[in-house]
């Protein structure tokens, strides 16, 4: 009998032993996931930019279903900043561009889920047909909906060689922003998901909180507020499970140990 129970402790001993140790791994692989999405459109079959607006209202349902802790983007980035413990299954919505049917499509779905989000603009883009204007972007900035930047004109801030031409993409954007919304540019995103180092460095030095990329790869680290991975959003996430897969904080190290760094 003592010899049974000794092996029954063993047995338990080993069980919570694996499962710590898989408890560990899973919280050293965990990235917050922070989605981004461009056109909100009916082009979604014939461009990876463009998510239907039924999928999307699906998807925005879905997080609201499953009870995920939608987050604005800057809260996530203080938290990091802070080193604060961020809860499981929270997840921040990001738009790249500034496309119009950000307002026309995706802005009510936002209000009617009560969902924050994240819009980074192109500057010289705005009142232009098909992007949003200023009244557009004051109307959303009103309802929880913050306006980033995305540089002045969609540049590639790497293959830029003059630093002053990139400081003034930076800056510039910025203070434009604030002049219409002084509440928003805190943030910023890379055209294309590019940077580097010294790009990095100034969108530091231009007074941002933070900036998104796309996939950076492992060399930067899941906290790295100046360079925070996202994962976009197209047709393949029109099924719910792997919508569900992409956005529960497992995919960004799936996705970085399969493609190439």
């Amino acid at each position: 009998m003592q010899l049974r129970n000794r092996r029954l402790y063993k047995y338990a001993a080993l069980i919570i032993a694996i499962l710590v140790a898989a408890y560990m791994f899973l919280k050293s692989i965990y990235v917050v996931p922070i989605v981004m999405y461009h056109n909100i459109d009916e082009h979604d079959r014939g461009s990876r930019l463009s998510v239907s607006p039924t999928t999307f209202e699906r998807q925005m349902r879905f997080l609201k279903d499953a009870r995920y802790n939608i987050v604005p983007l800057e809260t996530l980035i203080e938290l990091m900043r802070l080193g604060h413990p961020i809860p499981y299954n929270t997840i921040a919505v990001t738009f790249d561009d500034g496309f119009e049917n950000n307002y026309t499509t995706a802005f009510p779905v936002l209000k009617r889920y009560n969902i924050p989000a994240t819009i980074f603009v192109v500057v010289d883009k705005i009142g232009t047909p098909g992007y949003l204007n200023w009244q557009q972007l004051q109307e959303m900035s009103r309802h929880g909906i913050d306006i980033g930047s995305h540089t002045l004109c969609h540049a590639f801030l790497p293959e830029i060689k003059d630093p002053q031409q990139v400081r003034r993409e930076l800056i510039l954007s910025r203070k434009k922003i604030k002049e219409r919304l002084p509440a928003g540019a805190d943030t910023f995103a890379y055209c294309g998901g590019g940077f580097n180092e010294k790009v990095r460095q100034a969108v530091i030095d231009a007074g941002y909180k933070g900036a998104c990329a796309t996939n950076p790869g492992k060399r930067y680290p899941a906290d790295d507020i100046y360079a925070l991975k996202r994962l976009r959003i197209s047709r393949t996430s029109d099924n719910l499970f792997i919508f569900w897969i992409q956005t529960n904080g497992l995919y960004t190290f799936i996705k970085e140990h399969r493609d190439e760094d």
